[in-house]
């Protein structure tokens, strides 16, 4: 709890810093596009809640700022003390009476905790009785403010969705009640707009407010929102993060209404503006909804009639100062007497939990083994062990994250590095296994390269954020000299062997793909000003890997960039890769396949709903205009092995998807063909449905090859 304290005093004094530089910010481009400043917005809740990058020797602004330190009272988790050790205040003081000279006098143990409880301390006394200092009660204060406005929070929520319980459907994303005023979105899977009842009436009007908040959903606002609010809840003391809040808002509505009313002309953006008037509100507490009329609206139409959209040199310029705003505020460097000091550490743990390490030979050779730190995704081989060498990691650090016959996969630090246990050994790694997603490893057992012996496939989920989903995989194998090594599959090797495969095209259509010299999928309308900057599609940052049956497959989702994006536009273009490994690191690429995200994850979704007997799901959801599936059977367990439709047919919107399957507990194979159509739609990405989202449907019966 210490950490975790002090870490968020010190998120928060940073952020007050970075709030004041973008309310000047604001104030220097009132009438400019409030894209720059949501992406400000957004880099605040990161310094928020992250704790910052580490930058070696490069000082950034929040090198600069003072550091927050509370020591709290008591025995801390996890720390054991020795024999002749007195515990104040979370840290260790030594009874050194034995070592005091002759003549000298010890220190007075009371004094000690004197000192400790005047700087905000708490004590324990010999007693065993427990008197708070400073520290404590500041995390009192603030867990009792967080709890209550978690609660208010809650409250405002549940009072919401009493409102919208009996909201009646009138479109697909679309629910009318008589319960509300103005329209809003309400975040979940997927998000929902609510509209006054009888609005649906007004189809001018109407038309207007869907379109805004379909584009909230597109943005992921009703998301962002929802982190926004749990961020106040833990900074709820700091009036600086209020206000950031509440402007927040603001300009994700006016940056909302800028691209709904992008190219439209002035008499549409007056008609927009008197939508707004009609339905303005004030917020009430801290909704988790988004509402259209929110916000100030006076200002709002003000930025409708007067936005200007910066020159592109401006803009790359805007662009350019917000990454080195972030970079400042999100990184830090350590000052040069502390990096010494965590250099020496550092050595000093690697010297007594590394197989096989010598502390001595560790420092004396340590001036020699000093130069610029590659970070784990850069390296090959993460880790490395030595057969049958004692290992003195501390236990207590360590948690079992997987199990397989010959291999235990160990977490270190709550999942900070890790270790696997092989036959020989252990195999420490300075390699992260949980992030904040939460999302653990998963493991796989096999002889891969066919060598007649073991080896253990590591899949983690660490690296993520806006636009950014990629997972890693590891083997631990062991080389010809006998060393147990963890090789890391580097982004370098699959982004090459994928990038071979395709390339972009320009027609008058639109964007193509070309996939092995040919077309596949739908063209993509791409603005002007994207193609003038360089627009084409790339691999890497939309990567997955996982096991089905003993193999281990790539997936990679293709985004198209230009050189003003900050994420990418994917309209459904997936490449498929079956993986093998050679041995010693090396991985050979078996096949590479074009697929159309849309149909895999309908098929992914639909297939084993349906064949596990949820008939009426499937055509709830799943399934084009006038399209019911019968039942198919008995209910089964399947599992997808691959899915293969003509890449030629996507553009057309009708196809038909073989499907390789597995029943559960049969050796033999069975295929499915599945019919499937494209559905047209206004606005096809304004959907958050897994099935809706690139408007796929299934357009006839399913059958089956046995």
């Amino acid at each position: 709890m210490i950490l975790f304290f002090n870490q968020l005093l010190q998120n928060s004094l940073t952020a007050v810093v970075l709030i004041l530089a973008i309310l000047l910010f604001r104030k220097l481009t009132g009438d400019l596009s409030k894209l720059y400043v949501h992406i400000l917005w957004l880099i605040t809740m990161l310094v928020l809640v992250l704790p910052p990058v580490p930058l070696g020797s490069l000082q950034t602004a929040r090198s600069l700022l003072p550091e927050t330190e509370f020591a709290f009272s008591g025995k801390q988790p996890g720390i054991v003390q020795k024999p002749g050790t007195e515990m104040f205040a979370g840290a260790q003081v030594q009874n050194k009476a034995a070592e005091v000279p002759d003549g000298g006098e010890a220190q007075d143990m009371g004094d000690v905790s004197e000192e400790l409880f005047r700087r905000g301390r708490g004590v324990q006394t010999a007693s065993g009785s427990f008197e708070p200092g400073f520290a404590e009660v500041l995390l009192i204060l603030w867990a009792s403010g967080a709890v209550t406005l978690t609660i208010l929070t809650l409250a405002e929520w549940l009072h919401l969705k009493k409102r919208t319980a009996l909201a009646i459907r009138i479109r697909k994303d679309v629910w009318s009640t008589a319960q509300i005023s103005t329209p809003f979105v309400m975040p979940g899977l997927p998000s929902r707009i609510y509209i006054p009842r009888g609005l649906e009436k007004e189809a001018e009007q109407l038309e207007d407010i869907l379109k805004h908040e379909r584009r909230h959903i597109r943005n992921r606002d009703p998301w962002i929102k929802c982190v926004a609010v749990l961020v106040l809840i833990l900074h709820w003391f700091n009036p600086f993060v209020w206000l950031a809040f509440r402007l927040m808002n603001r300009d994700m509505e006016m940056y909302c209404d800028e691209c709904v009313l992008r190219g439209r002309s002035i008499a549409e953006k007056k008609h927009y503006a008197q939508t707004l008037l009609e339905f303005a509100c004030k917020s009430r507490g801290i909704s988790l909804a988004v509402c259209f009329g929110e916000s100030n609206t006076k200002k709002r139409i003000l930025h409708i009639l007067n936005t200007k959209r910066p020159h592109a040199a401006v803009s790359l310029l805007l662009l350019l100062m917000i990454s080195g705003c972030g970079l400042s505020f999100l990184a830090t460097g350590e000052k040069e007497p502390e990096r010494a000091a965590a250099g020496t550490q550092k050595e000093e743990s690697l010297s007594e939990t590394l197989p096989g390490g010598d502390g001595e030979n560790e420092k004396e050779n340590s001036t020699e083994s000093e130069g610029e730190e590659v970070n784990w995704t850069e390296e090959r081989i993460v880790g490395s062990g030595q057969k049958d060498t004692e290992q003195r990691f501390d236990e207590t650090e360590m948690s079992v994250m997987g199990e397989t016959e010959h291999f235990t996969l160990y977490g270190i630090h709550e999942g900070e590095s890790m270790a696997v246990q092989t036959p020989d050994g252990l195999v420490y790694a300075e390699v992260p296994l949980i992030s904040n997603y939460d999302v653990g490893p998963q493991i796989l057992e096999q002889d891969f390269d066919d060598d007649g012996r073991e080896e253990l496939a590591i899949i983690t989920y660490v690296l993520h954020g806006t636009g950014i989903s990629i997972r890693s995989l590891f083997m631990t194998d062991k080389d010809s000299a006998g060393t147990w090594n963890i090789y890391h599959l580097l982004e370098e090797d699959y982004i090459q062997e994928l990038t071979s495969h395709f390339t972009t095209q320009y027609t008058e259509e639109g964007v193509r793909l070309i996939f092995n010299g040919a077309p596949v999928g739908i063209p993509e309308q791409v603005d002007q000003e994207e193609l003038d900057n360089e627009y084409a599609y790339y691999a890497g940052s939309q990567i997955n890997f996982r096991f089905v049956e003993g193999k281990i497959y790539l997936r990679a989702g293709l985004a198209g960039y230009s050189n003003i994006n900050f994420s990418g536009s994917y309209i459904g273009h997936q490449l498929e890769a079956e993986l093998h490994y050679a041995g010693e690191g090396k991985w050979q690429f078996l096949s590479v396949n074009y697929a159309d995200a849309g149909i895999t994850e309908l098929i992914e979704y639909a297939v084993p709903q349906y064949l596990a007997g949820q008939t009426s799901e499937v055509n709830e959801h799943c399934t084009a205009p006038g399209t019911q599936l019968s039942d198919f059977g008995e209910p089964q367990e399947i599992t997808i092995l691959s899915i293969l439709c003509p890449a030629e047919d996507l553009a057309a919107g009708e196809t038909e998807a073989y499907v390789t399957i597995r029943r559960a507990g049969e050796d033999a194979l069975d295929y499915l063909h599945v019919p499937l159509k494209r559905i047209p739609s206004e606005e096809p990405e304004s959907s958050q449905e897994t099935t809706d989202k690139y408007n796929w449907r299934i357009a006839g019966e399913i059958y089956m090859e046995r």
